[in-house]
């Protein structure tokens, strides 16, 4: 039998040299349970402050009288969408102020605690449930916390190409960076200070697509990913890649103690923490670019990275924010309308013969194409159990542009009106828009829906993006500055890069070492051969000629290099420094030193 709980994960911690973060959970125990963790883990022995169980003296029986001083707690997790089973929504509200009386208790406890409050992220910053947590939140919360995974592929909507699907991909990754600098800026005005640290606790890129998330591109993607992280100014907390168990390494018989292998994201976190310095380094790049389409599918989006604004917006029928006049077109015989406004309806469902039924509530809202909206509703439902409820936003064309609902069950019924939420971008084409109300079920639809306040709110045009670079590239060097590491992602699937690598300012020896992590496609996997994808070292004899050489980087890869100071020993083998910045380049480009250990700059030739 394992046991590992909360005393063997603090010496985990200490071993490692990490410092915990604590998930609080939002869905079990009380928040006098909470309180009695966070006693638990830093009440100094002797004292009591939740004045109930005295918890120091248990963890000192536990064999650590002296308190762990945890810093950092996060508030739940991904709490908006409930817990998947008796809980299928928490309205923003309900977090809210649940959080307040928290962060209240929880600081009597101990002050120096640091609470997070979670945010979901949306498509230019916060999300209409971050936004409305925030309106009651203000400035009582220590740090916010995000995921990110891209690109939200589901084969269900459509099949990809393997190239192009890898294309939308690596453009994610820049957007992820412009989301973070927009989350920030979002919060630094709701809240009035200089600086919130944002805690990634989660990223990745595929979730559910077997084998793409254990590929090879998938390893691309972090590794461009975690340049990102890095070098960006948002003051990020920490960015925890999920999940290291069955994602980053793979055992067949797990807990058994036989033998595990690396998938090829593992090899990403090889290259930045022996291959990379804990001095970054400015860098900019050049390089030639693509462009892609974009990726849209059951809320997960990824924008074109060529597409202009339209000049000639449509004049929507519509201020920032309109209440949706719930004026149903068609009805079905099993369905009954009973009216109490324009902005407020009962639905009396007896469609026993039905297992679905979709209700257009309005079938023409004329809107702003590339445009990102908000639409909000208030909804009870009485006797209808175990259905699910979807509100589909289509355009002209009955094609749906965003998808919102949960999975009801008995309880739902005990609830009493819900109000719920979500963001939306129309596309580059529509018209006007259409809002569907879709209930399915098992069994006969029978049961009582009440709507009320439905509306729409404008939030403004969506980011526009610039064409993605086929390079990207972090650069860093060490506390001796002796030497330079440049992590280069070439993210051209088909054609090598040649770069021109130019470095002012530090004497470099004409020998590069370089650790190569690739393997015979994009989508190729460790699965079956766990020598498909690997790193392989190169060392490089170049020609120096004014302070530059050049460099070819394969494709679909992630190359680290090491140039070394003349004169200094150089080594065969790599060493292993600590891990820090990447700068890339592309197909005839060239990575610049202006200073030295100043600033690298990639440019085409």
């Amino acid at each position: 039998m394992f046991q590992f709980g909360i005393d063997e994960f603090m010496e985990l911690c200490k071993v490692i040299g990490a410092k915990p973060i604590i998930t609080l959970s939002y869905f079990t125990g009380t928040n006098q349970d909470l309180m009695g963790l966070i006693e638990y883990l830093n009440a100094p022995l002797g004292t009591n402050p939740n004045g109930d169980v005295s918890w120091a003296e248990i963890r000192a029986e536990n064999g650590h009288p002296e308190p762990y001083n945890v810093e950092w707690f996060e508030f739940g997790n991904a709490v908006w969408h409930g817990n998947h089973r008796d809980i299928i929504i928490v309205e923003p509200e309900e977090y809210a102020n649940r959080f307040l009386e928290c962060y209240q208790l929880f600081k009597e406890i101990d002050s120096k605690i640091k609470l997070g409050i979670v945010i979901r992220s949306g498509f230019n910053g916060l999300y209409w449930w971050d936004r409305n947590v925030l309106n009651i939140v203000k400035d009582n919360f220590d740090f916010a916390i995000v995921h990110f995974y891209r690109p939200g592929y589901h084969p269900n909507c459509g099949e990809i190409s393997t190239e192009e699907l890898f294309k939308i991909t690596f453009s994610s990754s820049d957007q992820v960076k412009y989301i973070l600098e927009k989350i920030e800026e979002d919060l630094k005005k709701v809240t009035g200070k200089e600086e919130v640290p944002i805690a990634i606790t989660e990223f990745n890129g595929f979730t559910g697509n077997v084998p793409y998330k254990y590929c090879l591109g998938n390893a691309l993607f972090v590794a461009d990913l975690l340049r990102i992280f890095i070098s960006t100014k948002v003051p990020i907390l920490c960015a925890n890649y999920f999940k290291f168990s069955r994602r980053m390494v793979y055992v067949p018989k797990f807990l058994t103690g036989r033998k595990w292998y690396k998938r090829p994201d593992y090899y990403v976190y090889e290259l930045y923490t022996k291959h990379f310095g804990n001095i970054l380094l400015e860098s900019n790049v050049e390089s030639p670019t693509y462009c892609q389409k974009g990726y849209r599918c059951h809320g997960s989006l990824v924008l074109p990275n060529c597409q202009k604004m339209n000049e000639n917006l449509q004049k929507s029928n519509f201020e920032k924010t309109q209440f949706i006049k719930l004026s149903f077109q068609y009805l079905p015989s099993c369905v009954e309308l009973e009216r109490y406004s324009d902005y407020y309806i009962k639905l009396k469902l007896n469609c026993k013969e039905r297992k679905g039924l979709g209700l257009y509530l309005q079938d023409r809202i004329l809107v702003r194409n590339n445009w990102i909206y908000s639409c909000e509703f208030e909804l009870k439902i009485e006797n209808l159990n175990n259905f699910d409820f979807v509100l589909q936003i289509k355009d002209q064309n009955y094609k749906v542009i965003e998808r919102h609902g949960f999975a009801g069950n008995q309880l739902v019924n005990e609830l009493g009106w819900i109000k719920t939420g979500f963001d939306f971008l129309t596309s580059e084409n529509i018209d006007f828009l259409k809002i569907m109300l879709l209930i399915k079920k098992k069994e006969e639809i029978v049961g009582n829906v009440y709507i009320k306040n439905l509306k729409i709110k404008e939030l403004g045009p969506a980011p526009q993006f610039n064409p993605t670079p086929y390079i990207s590239a972090i650069a860093s060097t060490n506390e001796k500055k002796d030497r330079i590491y440049i992590i280069v992602i070439n993210k051209n699937l088909n054609e090598p890069m040649e770069t021109r690598i130019e470095i002012n300012g530090f004497n470099f020896s004409p020998i590069v070492h370089a650790w190569v992590l690739n393997g015979p496609s994009v989508d190729a996997t460790n699965e079956d051969c766990q020598e498909n994808v690997k790193i392989r070292y190169r060392r490089v004899k170049v020609n120096v000629k004014d302070n530059s050489f050049s460099f070819t980087f394969e494709p679909h890869s992630v190359t680290a290099l090491e140039i070394f100071e003349k004169e200094k020993r150089i080594p065969i083998i790599h060493l292993k420094p600590k891990v820090k910045v990447i700068s890339s380049l592309k197909t005839k480009a060239r990575i610049i030193l202006r200073k030295s250990f100043g600033s690298i700059r990639i440019s085409k030739i």
